[in-house]
């Protein structure tokens, strides 16, 4: 009975999925195997495409395999350059100099400028400029420490130096300079 139930069962799911009216014979045989064939054929082949060509290396270079030699029959071949030996010493690697770095430089030497002639205001505005360009560069601070100190501004000045104490770690020259300002700045009477 258990059989009857489940071979019966069967046969309604087969008629569903296939819409034919009997997919198994009495005799247990499948009738209608094209038929599941034919709808189960074009998935597999495109899933296989598909999980196939995901699985394939992009290629990220445009060469072409080995060199190909080009001489016509009965030449003598080239004859081979020796090996060239790679230098023994070393060059020292230039900094690049961005084009906001040569504006900074430029600007600070402008606004030393008007410092050097009083002009305390003209270089503290130019120093300003140079500082929104390069904010880590200490001898912004130092022009804009020096320019304060002039005006009498020791509090703003005396904060500067030490904000460009903090980024003169690779300019020995500059951090002199300010720590002179900062004991200069310290030791003012006002």
């Amino acid at each position: 009975m258990l059989g009857e139930q489940s071979q019966e069962t069967g046969l309604a799911i087969n008629r569903l999925i296939y819409g034919a009216t009997q997919c198994v014979t009495d005799k247990g045989e499948w009738q209608g195997g094209n038929m599941l064939l034919k709808l189960v054929r074009p998935f597999a082949v495109a899933t296989l495409v598909l999980v196939t060509s995901a699985c394939a290396p992009l290629q990220t270079t445009t060469d072409s395999g080995a060199p190909v030699e080009s001489r016509q029959p009965g030449q003598a071949r080239p004859a081979e350059k020796p090996q060239q030996r790679a230098p023994t010493t070393i060059a020292p690697a230039r900094q690049a100099v961005s084009p906001a770095q040569k504006a900074v430089s430029s600007l600070l030497q402008e606004g030393w400028g008007y410092y050097e002639a009083g002009n305390n205001e003209r270089a503290i505005a130019i120093a300003e400029r140079a500082q929104r360009l390069d904010p880590q560069r200490a001898e912004v601070y130092l022009l804009l420490a020096s320019s304060y100190f002039a005006q009498s501004k020791r509090g703003v000045a005396e904060q500067l130096a030490q904000r460009g104490l903090s980024f003169s770690q690779s300019d020995v020259t500059i951090r002199g300079q300010l720590q002179s300002l900062l004991a200069e700045i310290r030791g003012a009477v006002l």
